[in-house]
């Protein structure tokens, strides 16, 4: 059986907006739809103040809705919920280990209270086991089915496990993969000069596997972020890889993906490498 699609809920409108996401994206998949919900709640947001039955009754009420709307949009959705009497955090990343991909809410990245503080979110992103995405509430959203699926590749990190999910999702969206790779350095501080015959021979291996991806390969110098986000201004979805995390006191993913995090329109897909 297919692993599920896992969506972290806290009631919060960023949290709906990785559902709405996730259930399309399961729909895509095999139906299978898992909505994370951790029982231990941290205390700063107002709307709580009543006590901890008050919150689980404000968030069960809105993860009921959320089901229903849910099976009105995908009447054949497979869905459960996981309540979890654990530390959020916790929660997400045990879901990661058996899900195809995990979906978040935005919220937290910056200084907002709620579920996904930077201490959830963060190390969340920074140490699961499968693919997270983060997904904004879009202002102007591209609509559901059309744009290209962007993938950024650095120069040095695996790619293996980021073009498994970037063409498996362009074929599921039977859309266009933009590859986007900027050019990096040499020892001596100077612009390492692009290879394209060097890219289309690594690919190969996923054009064979999935012939009907139609890819196009955008060459860039600067800056990595800003021309993830400029790429991906008109995809519904921008994939990249995560920076292994050695033994250290502070949580890193990585500025790239920080940037893109921060600033993409799209819901951004962050892959670990393996």
């Amino acid at each position: 059986m297919a692993q599920p699609v896992s969506v972290g809920v806290d009631g919060s409108p960023e949290s709906l907006a990785a559902a709405v996401w996730a259930g399309r994206e399961a729909t895509l998949r095999d139906g299978s739809l898992r909505i994370v919900h951790a029982l231990e709640w941290r205390t700063g947001d107002q709307r709580f103040s009543p006590g901890l039955s008050a919150q689980r009754e404000w968030a069960e009420s809105r993860i009921e809705a959320l089901a229903e709307e849910l099976l009105e949009a995908h009447p054949r959705l497979r869905i459960s919920v996981d309540r979890a009497s654990v530390l959020p955090a916790k929660a997400l990343l045990d879901a990661t280990e058996d899900s195809a991909v995990l979906a978040l809410g935005s919220r937290g990245l910056g200084t907002l209270p709620g579920f996904l503080l930077g201490s959830v979110s963060l190390p969340v992103i920074a140490h699961a086991s499968a693919p997270v995405v983060v997904v904004h509430p879009p202002e102007d959203p591209v609509p559901a089915g059309s744009g290209p699926v962007v993938a950024g590749l650095g120069h040095h990190d695996p790619h293996g496990p980021l073009l498994d999910f970037a063409f498996e999702a362009a074929a599921l969206r039977g859309t266009v993969l933009r590859l986007v790779r900027t050019a990096g350095r040499t020892p001596a501080g100077d612009r390492e000069p692009h290879d394209a015959s060097a890219l289309a021979a690594s690919l190969r291996p996923w054009r064979a596997r999935w012939p009907a991806v139609e890819v196009a390969e955008w060459f860039s110098t600067g800056p990595a972020a800003p021309h993830l986000v400029e790429a991906s201004d008109d995809a519904q979805l921008l994939v990249v890889g995560r920076r292994e995390n050695r033994p250290s006191p502070v949580t890193r993913i990585g500025p790239v993906t920080h940037g893109v995090l921060h600033h993409a329109r799209c819901p951004v897909a962050v892959i670990p490498s393996g």
